[in-house]
């Protein structure tokens, strides 16, 4: 049966699959760049977290080489090497992403918090020491303070923006040795206030009229900044070319508050549209 999933800062609706099994699953294989699936957990992370719970000082940061390390196995140490001289330099939790730029090189995308202070030349000056090897320099460097909600909204809607297809995420820009394995693209470490995703369990009328909802929204939106090719994608959103039966079954996942997800669910119930309410678990930090 379809299922709607309401979290702190998004939602997704999609039909689940009621033969072999829920779909992801099973043994996680070599890591090869920005998968769907790696995407998916990464927003899914994203979107779980309480904004309003985000204790002690953050930054964002970019960290970035001149040279290639020769391989990921290569990259992942210095990054793990940087991260544990966080760790012990006391920093209360992190989030990063790799990308990669045109030119083939991986830099480091990073959140990180501090018990007590905004500090960012402390780090960029461990990854300099660290990343020395690879010509990482001063001036390729850039942090800048996380400033209460305001500031961890400013960073999420930069990773918000970017899905699978975004070039700093695509294979394409990859080094040719890494294609087959990059190893992880995202991560999380530290204490992670997170707030567990509303399940609705509906049928295939609601879930349909749910889409619809959204879909307007997403209109509406773009209507009013004005951008044409963004109102152009919103009306399409539901639309697989050439094959109804695979737009019919086609899922949304958006970025909004939690109230406005929850209006949605009002405006069904308010039309006679029935669900039930799944009980979540917590999700771990």
């Amino acid at each position: 049966m379809p299922r709607i999933s309401v979290s702190r800062h998004g939602l997704k609706a999609a039909k689940m699959r009621l033969q072999g099994g829920a779909l992801g699953g099973g043994i996680r294989g070599d890591v090869g760049g920005w998968s769907i699936k790696a995407t998916r957990r990464n927003t899914d992370f994203l979107r779980s977290i309480d904004e309003r719970k985000l204790t002690g000082a953050g930054v964002a940061l970019t960290l970035t080489l001149k040279t290639c390390p020769p391989s990921a196995d290569d990259w992942h140490r210095l990054r793990k090497a940087w991260q544990e001289r966080m760790r012990r330099a006391g920093m209360v939790r992190i989030h990063w992403v790799t990308e990669w730029q045109r030119r083939g090189v991986p830099h480091l995308h990073v959140a990180i918090w501090w018990p007590d202070a905004y500090r960012i030349s402390d780090p960029i000056r461990a990854w300099l020491e660290l990343a020395e090897p690879y010509g990482a320099g001063m001036k390729g460097q850039h942090g800048k303070c996380i400033d209460g909600p305001v500031g961890w909204f400013q960073y999420l809607s930069k990773h918000a923006a970017r899905g699978v297809k975004h070039y700093q995420r695509s294979g394409d820009n990859m080094p040719i040795g890494w294609q087959e394995k990059t190893g992880r693209v995202w991560g999380k470490g530290g204490d992670w206030p997170l707030q567990a995703p509303v399940f609705v369990q509906l049928d295939d009328e609601g879930f349909y009229a749910f889409r619809r909802l959204v879909r307007s929204w997403r209109i509406g939106n773009a209507r009013a900044s004005g951008d044409k090719a963004r109102e152009l994608h919103a009306r399409r959103m539901l639309r697989y070319p050439g094959d109804p039966k695979i737009s019919a079954l086609r899922p949304v996942s958006e970025w909004c508050n939690q109230t406005q997800a929850l209006f949605f669910l009002g405006n069904l119930a308010s039309r006679g549209y029935g669900f039930d309410l799944i009980e979540s678990k917590e999700p771990t930090p």
